[in-house]
């Protein structure tokens, strides 16, 4: 069995290196090679897992979950508490960046993420300092270990899943300084050998281009954050303001290529450094900036503005499965190799 996923594996990655020759460039990826299509619930093998419209006062009120669903019904909590970016300038350690639960709600049929600067900050717990930028973000991964490290030394895992279609309906923090995102990761990200076979950061899309409204960011990345890591990333331009109102972000991931969408409306696809064949839990974040005024994709997006408070506003999120995939998935447990833990 283990002789034949390594099989598995290396056709997989050797796919992805000729693959990236003829399909996966940035004019290249409409081709036919990549079935762009949305899925249809309950045709050609797709089956609803959960849906959360974040009906209730709390986390994990309400969700529908599929027929056949058998796992965890509790399968949110907040993201690990504890200091998220150290201050770029060691002079200013008020610029540091928190994540607390404290800035999560569900109301009004939304999940609710504050983004804030305060003097005179308090936690439930007492672990958070007063003075700092606060902000948060919702998970199906819980951290084991030191609640103030926010990698922990292992993980809980509420929810996770490998391969299907994941979709989220959001209204983005209009400012600057800050950026929301729909990401999934899986234990094993930060595993050098298999490339992004044994887990890949997905980032369904990254909110940080406030300067120019209309554009967006996907990203894939493997091989931890170190020296090792790999990135496949693509900027485009919708056309539309997605910062007027609520949009939809969603990522359609199979066992040979990712397809992202924006309203509907295919965006961008790629098999990355081999497509994950792990299971991966979801986060929905806000991040702020720690005094550069820098997010991802090398966006500039000025400094958070101290006297202000920015909310994300999460709508609903829905997770379907494909009853073709599963013969597909790999377990954690194949791959060996150490955890690159640098950054």
């Amino acid at each position: 069995m283990k002789k034949l996923l390594a099989l598995s594996i290396c056709v997989i990655i050797a796919l992805t290196a000729a693959f990236s020759l003829v399909g996966c460039k940035e004019e290249d990826w409409r081709k036919d090679a990549y079935d762009l299509s949305l899925p249809v619930l309950g045709e050609d093998g797709w089956y609803m897992v959960f849906e959360d419209n974040f009906d209730g006062t709390s986390l994990n009120e309400n969700i529908t979950f599929g027929e056949n669903y058998e796992g965890n019904t509790q399968i949110w909590t907040t993201s690990p508490h504890a200091i998220r970016w150290e201050s770029n300038d060691p002079d200013k350690p008020e610029q540091n960046v928190y994540w607390c639960p404290e800035t999560v709600s569900v109301a009004d049929g939304n999940l609710h993420i504050r983004s804030f600067y305060s003097e005179n900050h308090v936690c439930s717990d007492g672990s958070c300092p007063k003075t700092g930028r606060f902000t948060g973000g919702i998970e199906t991964r819980a951290i084991v270990g030191d609640p103030d490290d926010n990698k922990g030394t292992s993980d809980d895992i509420l929810f996770s899943q490998a391969f299907g279609y994941f979709e989220t309906r959001v209204k983005f923090p209009d400012a600057k300084g800050l950026w929301s995102a729909f990401w999934l990761q899986s234990s094993n990200m930060r595993k050098v050998g298999a490339e992004g076979v044994d887990g890949t950061e997905i980032d369904v899309y990254e909110s940080a281009f406030i300067n120019n409204k209309t554009k967006m960011g996907h990203a894939l990345l493997w091989n931890g954050y170190g020296e090792f890591a790999k990135v496949d990333d693509y900027i485009l331009d919708t056309g539309t303001d997605l910062y007027d109102g609520y949009h939809t972000f969603a990522l359609k991931w199979t066992p040979l290529y990712y397809v992202f969408y924006i309203d509907g409306q295919p965006t961008w696809a790629s098999m990355g450094g081999g497509v994950s064949h792990v299971k991966e839990f979801l986060r929905l974040t806000v991040e702020i900036d720690a005094g550069d005024g820098y997010g991802p994709h090398g966006q500039k997006i000025g400094k958070f503005n101290e006297e202000s408070e920015s909310i994300f506003y999460v709508d609903y999120v829905k997770v379907w499965q494909n009853s073709s995939y599963a013969q597909y998935e790999i377990s954690d447990d194949y791959f060996g190799g150490d955890l690159d833990l640098a950054n």
